[in-house]
């Protein structure tokens, strides 16, 4: 699928935009890392893509539709994990949380079962149906929410900054998931300023500013501009996470 917004305008009541001709295409699969500093536009950006928000101007296209034509179809495609995975998490147990939203639509067991394995098994959960989300650690209700987002199937799932409060197991644990999901083919946007806990990983980076997007490429092509961009540069720690030979290539470059 493609998602396009081109040149959305959001002001708020005392005049000041939070967003101020935003543009930004995303085709799936792929994984892209969408940054900037506190304020930048970035979570207001995504919650119009989703249509929980109405621009002034500008407009939001799904594969070439207004997404005004096409909401309750992109709300399927597309999935939202929000900030605080406590807001997503409905059930008791984790079984419960990924079965409450085909099971409120209606849905036969016989139906979603398969999909809620599928959904628990990408986000490396297989096993943990009979446990209590309130037991779960921080990584463990990030992937959950992810899971219980992927029992509807989406193209593109949304993640608003979701290594806040995670160590590196458990933000290791989250991104392996994550790259799970972009190998068997579903798009994965990351809003985050964590960048050295996936940019490694990443196909693109977006970077917003003052409501706009101010640059866009691959991790490798942005590297040297991250510093004057506001955004702090990946250190080696970050290796853990994943393969860091684009990392290296431009590191020896630059001498």
């Amino acid at each position: 699928m493609r998602l396009e917004l081109r040149g959305l305008v959001k002001a708020f009541a005392d005049g000041t935009r939070g967003l101020d001709g935003a543009s930004l295409a995303i085709e799936t699969p792929s994984f892209v890392a969408l940054s900037g500093g506190n304020g930048s536009g970035k979570s207001l950006l995504i919650r119009h893509a989703l249509g929980l928000e109405e621009a002034d101007s500008g407009e939001i296209l799904v594969d070439d539709r207004p997404l005004s034509r096409c909401l309750a179809e992109a709300r399927r495609r597309i999935a939202l994990v929000f900030q605080e995975p406590e807001h997503q998490i409905l059930g008791v147990t984790v079984r419960e949380d990924a079965e409450f939203g085909p099971r409120a639509a209606g849905e036969r067991p016989e139906s979603y079962a398969p999909r809620v394995d599928a959904a628990l098994e990408a986000a490396g959960l297989s096993g943990y149906g009979p446990r209590l989300c309130a037991g779960l650690s921080g990584g463990e209700k990030r992937r959950l929410a992810v899971a219980s987002a992927l029992v509807s199937e989406p193209e593109l799932i949304v993640l608003d900054e979701p290594f806040n409060g995670l160590d590196w197991a458990g933000a290791s644990d989250l991104l392996e998931a994550l790259m799970r999901l972009r190998a068997s083919g579903v798009g994965v946007l990351v809003v985050t300023h964590d960048l050295e806990k996936c940019l490694a990983h990443a196909d693109r980076l977006v970077v917003m500013d003052a409501g706009r997007v101010v640059r866009d490429g691959s991790p490798a092509e942005l590297w040297d501009e991250l510093p004057s961009l506001g955004l702090r540069r990946v250190e080696g720690g970050v290796g853990r996470l994943g393969d860091m030979s684009w990392l290296r290539a431009v590191e020896a470059a630059a001498g």
